[in-house]
């Protein structure tokens, strides 16, 4: 049985097994919830502000998150992922700072220009999600930006991250199968163990990036500035391949 409303003001600490329909939290402010083994489905928290806010064991489908504040958010084993109709979650523009995504289904979820500074996406299904033009920096002062991020052991084929700023993040161990790196900046970036292969890349930057062990495919080496760039001795063979180069074995 679906519940549609839920006062938080008269819960008393982990709200846990219940199913939840069409809750309208539009810029309400509800910070450092805790929901376990629940169910929400086609509910609104449009720029609602949910610091804090933990899942677990959740299923949470067909939401808008659009504008929410979010920053230390804790999410495991919770699916953001609707396999019905195909549809991931919308956290358009929305504050993820900080945040914690651990063994989570948030395939085709959509953070288009999310504040992502400091995010962990850890060992999720990540397809198909919309990264384009989100903020994973801090701005220090007007000559000083860093960005941070750990997205390790996830799988983000067909994602798109045009014109994310990821230099010195944690990449290792994810697939990263034909996911959009047009305008991208991975310099110094952790891609150990990776599967590396870009389906569009102008503009890319991996300066000083360190793909040892990755499986490096689909990319015309020619296209890229590869200064710096750290990989093993064995995986040159397959790189000086796709340049045309015909490899024998030493007599």
């Amino acid at each position: 049985m679906f519940e549609y409303k839920l006062d938080i003001s008269e819960e008393t600490g982990v709200i846990e097994g219940r199913k939840f329909n069409n809750l309208d939290w539009s810029n309400m402010y509800q910070p450092d919830l805790v929901f376990k083994d629940c169910v929400i489905i086609d509910s609104k928290f449009l720029g609602a502000d949910l610091n804090g806010l933990r899942l677990e064991n959740c299923q949470v489908f067909n939401c808008d998150f659009s504008e929410a504040k979010m920053p230390n958010g804790v999410f495991e084993n919770t699916l953001f992922y609707n396999k019905e109709n195909q549809k991931g979650c919308d956290f358009y523009s929305a504050d993820l700072r900080g945040s914690t995504f651990v063994c989570c289904d948030i395939s085709t979820s959509n953070f288009y220009r999310a504040e992502l500074f400091d995010i962990t996406i850890d060992r999720c299904q990540a397809q198909g999600c919309h990264f384009e033009l989100a903020d994973f920096t801090k701005v220090v002062s007007r000559k000083v930006i860093f960005s941070s991020a750990t997205l390790i052991k996830s799988n983000f084929q067909y994602s798109d991250f045009e014109g994310v700023y990821l230099e010195k993040c944690d990449l290792s161990e994810s697939k990263l199968v034909s996911v959009v790196l047009t305008r991208a900046n991975l310099d110094g970036a952790n891609l150990t163990n990776t599967i590396f292969s870009p389906s569009q890349y102008d503009g890319l930057s991996i300066f000083k990036a360190d793909l040892r062990n990755a499986e490096i495919d689909n990319i015309d080496v020619r296209a890229l500035d590869f200064s710096g760039v750290e990989i093993f001795e064995w995986q040159m063979i397959s790189l000086m391949e796709e340049m045309g180069f015909i490899i024998h074995p030493n007599n």
